[in-house]
């Protein structure tokens, strides 16, 4: 475990774009539940998810590299599932319970147990290859957690560079951001070191990159650009399984 943040919060880069969160409160955080068929989520962790549990699963948008684990975990689970609502039907049509399933959008605010989760715009696509149908799963999002004790945490999802991210960094002042840097299917690192530029962060987790060969952004790429636009933030470049707390 890397101790950089000091805010009793504990965050795992579970490898790709899954991360698990375990906020001061003691509620465990999974975002994009792609676990068991993800190759760079380690073994001990697909089993710890599985015997420990998590308490809400969050969801950024429906492409299978972010749900392909939804499912059988919502099924094996008591996780509660965070998402856009235009998801609600498909996760019902599959066998979610409605109960267990928390359905809001863009600009709203849900409490989680104390965790106050606000979902955010993210420019990308959301789309399921669903048995051979193309499924729309709603839009595109991110989320800008607020932990118990107020620390903030900006996820941006799979996205490219937008202005709303400054938008985000006024009304929130996100002390962490966990944003994509892999390029081709989401901002690559001059992209992620802009959108630090307009959200005013002090730490960055980088994220979506590395897994294939296509996703070719780097921490280093990133800290380079950061020198560029002359941005103050802090690169912390963990490995999948590694925890920053």
């Amino acid at each position: 475990m890397t101790t950089a943040l000091n805010r009793d919060t504990i965050i795992t880069w579970l490898g790709h774009a899954t991360w698990h969160i375990e906020t001061p409160g003691g509620k465990r955080l999974l975002i994009d539940a792609w676990v068991d068929t993800n190759p760079a989520c380690l073994e001990a962790w697909q089993k710890r998810v599985h015997e420990e549990g998590v308490d809400y699963i969050l969801v950024t948008h429906g492409h299978f590299d972010h749900i392909n684990d939804l499912l059988s975990l919502a099924t094996t689970s008591a996780a509660t599932i965070v998402c856009q609502f235009d998801m609600v039907n498909w996760l019902t049509a599959k066998g979610v319970n409605e109960a267990q399933i928390i359905g809001f959008n863009k600009g709203g605010m849900v409490d989680l147990g104390g965790v106050k989760a606000t979902m955010t715009h993210a420019t990308h696509s959301s789309t399921l290859n669903d048995n051979g149908t193309l499924v729309s799963m709603g839009s595109e999002a991110g989320y800008l957690l607020q932990m118990e004790n107020g620390f903030t945490i900006y996820h941006t999802g799979d996205t490219a560079v937008t202005a709303d991210m400054q938008i985000i960094g006024d009304l929130y002042k996100p002390e962490l951001v966990i944003l994509p840097i892999g390029d081709h299917f989401t901002m690559g690192a001059r992209q992620a070191a802009y959108a630090l530029k307009l959200i005013g962060a002090r730490y960055a987790l980088p994220s979506h990159y590395a897994t294939f060969p296509l996703l070719h952004g780097t921490p280093e790429q990133l800290r380079t650009h950061l020198d560029e636009f002359g941005v103050a933030c802090e690169v912390i470049a963990s490995k999948p399984g590694e925890s920053v707390a």
